[in-house]
């Protein structure tokens, strides 16, 4: 398939990726209304981590398993503009969704005919390792699997819970179905299913949890497996600038590595192609083409790709904007560990 299809109230519909139809589906539309100011440049599976934007390494994790970029399908709404360029930098087919955001229920009924027999799913704000062979392996007929991850402390908050026998048995506070449950685990975002399942999904603004799994939940055909590697969802901007330190000091292995040429530096930074760094950085990203003048002392910083950084001493901070731009400043608080 030629370029990337694109499907929308305005944008007409071109033909199924390559082979059998979409593997995988990226999560790209939501509006990252937390992630303010930073969302407002740019939708947030863009934003750059380790140098790589989030939807970079949601190929990098499908690539590890086997799915390359024509057996992909993302979505787009907020700032689409943007996802369409770099899904067609990548071959990737981009569902954009127009004039309403559809949620993840909506937007898979309208992929439908697109999608493979069994497919995965995965939001595109959120860097892990799952493991999606094993994944899609444990997906029924006409049923899902969701990759859930052990953490007591949100039992009574948003729980997934599985039984002895790797089953889905309670999802949230909407549905429940036979067996006994064992507590303690949380839904990932990353999940799997077979495109049977969507025939209980609708076509308007709609979550597939509330719909299409509530519906098979009782038959016992939703699977579980219990993730315990890498995971992190970024939500906010002090999970956004802790994920790129973390994967500065390896405590977070991102899908993808940095484009090749990037530097380590004195102090631990990491220094992306084409950057003029004349200043001091210490356990900073410096993006590609990112000027850093000698009136600069950066520690525990992002600087975007392209930005002209600012004289003055900045801690903790992401400085943002436009290649070629002056960097907007926004100063991060350190993270609530809750």
């Amino acid at each position: 398939m030629g370029g990337a299809a694109v499907r929308g109230a305005e944008q007409g519909i071109e033909g199924p990726p390559a082979g059998g139809g979409a593997r995988a589906f990226i999560l790209a539309a939501g509006l990252g209304t937390r992630l303010r100011p930073l969302s407002a440049v740019l939708p947030k599976p863009l934003l750059p981590v380790g140098g790589v934007a989030m939807l970079d390494h949601a190929l990098a994790l499908l690539a590890a398993h086997g799915i390359g970029p024509q057996e992909a399908i993302v979505n787009a709404h907020y700032l689409y503009a943007s996802v369409v360029a770099w899904a067609e930098a990548r071959g990737v087919a981009v569902q954009v969704e127009l004039p309403e955001v559809l949620g993840t229920g909506g937007a898979l009924k309208l992929a439908e005919p697109l999608l493979a027999e069994r497919f995965v799913v995965l939001n595109g704000d959120i860097l892990c390792d799952v493991d999606l062979t094993a994944l899609l392996a444990a997906v029924p007929e006409g049923g899902a699997a969701m990759a859930l991850r052990i953490e007591p402390r949100l039992a009574g908050e948003a729980p997934v819970e599985r039984d002895a026998q790797g089953v889905v048995v309670r999802m949230r506070e909407f549905a429940r179905g036979p067996g006994a449950p064992l507590p303690g685990t949380h839904f990932t975002g990353v999940h799997a299913a077979h495109r049977g399942v969507l025939a209980f999904a609708r076509p308007e603004f709609s979550c597939i949890l509330r719909t299409a799994y509530k519906a098979v939940i009782g038959e016992r055909k939703v699977r579980a497996l219990v993730h315990r590697g890498g995971w992190i969802d970024i939500g906010a901007p002090a999970e956004y600038l802790d994920a790129n330190l973390d994967v500065l000091d390896g405590v977070l292995i991102a899908p993808a590595s940095p484009p090749a040429g990037s530097l380590r530096g004195a102090g631990g930074a990491l220094i992306l192609p084409g950057a003029a760094v004349h200043g001091g950085v210490r356990r900073s990203v410096i993006g590609a083409g990112a000027v850093v003048p000698a009136g600069a002392d950066l520690e525990d910083c992002v600087v975007w790709d392209g930005v002209i950084v600012p004289e003055g001493s900045f801690r903790r901070c992401v400085l943002y904007g436009l290649p070629g731009e002056a960097a907007k400043v926004l100063e991060v608080p350190v993270a609530d560990a809750g």
